[in-house]
């Protein structure tokens, strides 16, 4: 079977932005199983990876994760990352209890909102 090199010589993932790539292994503890390390780099640059006996698997995984990828909200504060959240309203009330100043910017799929919290009294 064909596979796609996902690897450098460091060991880092080379996937492309919007693509996959893996690579089939035998781990030294079970010499007669075949795995996948499978990676997805994200249009965004995020990478998935994950490690199944077979592709179907890995490909399951990594849909699982686009689907929940995509309901999530990422807040930031400048260009900082503080969490991600599943509703829009759960990001916002833990930016206005989180004691920090200045620009904070939610976004999500098809959602893009930022604001300035100021220092409470």
């Amino acid at each position: 079977m064909k596979t796609n090199d996902s690897n450098n010589d460091n060991g880092c993932s080379t996937c492309a932005q919007g693509n996959e790539n893996y690579t089939t292994f035998r781990p030294t503890h079970c010499p007669n199983q075949t795995f996948y390390q499978y990676d997805y780099r994200y249009s965004d640059g995020e990478l998935f990876s994950t490690i199944a006996p077979n592709l179907e698997d890995c490909r399951s995984r990594r849909d699982k994760w686009l689907a929940k990828r995509n309901k999530m909200y990422k807040l930031f504060i400048g260009f900082r990352k503080l969490g991600e959240f599943d509703s829009i309203l759960e990001a916002k009330q833990f930016a206005g209890n989180s004691g920090l100043t200045g620009v904070f910017s939610l976004r999500g799929e098809n959602y893009s909102d930022s604001w300035y919290e100021t220092k409470k009294m």
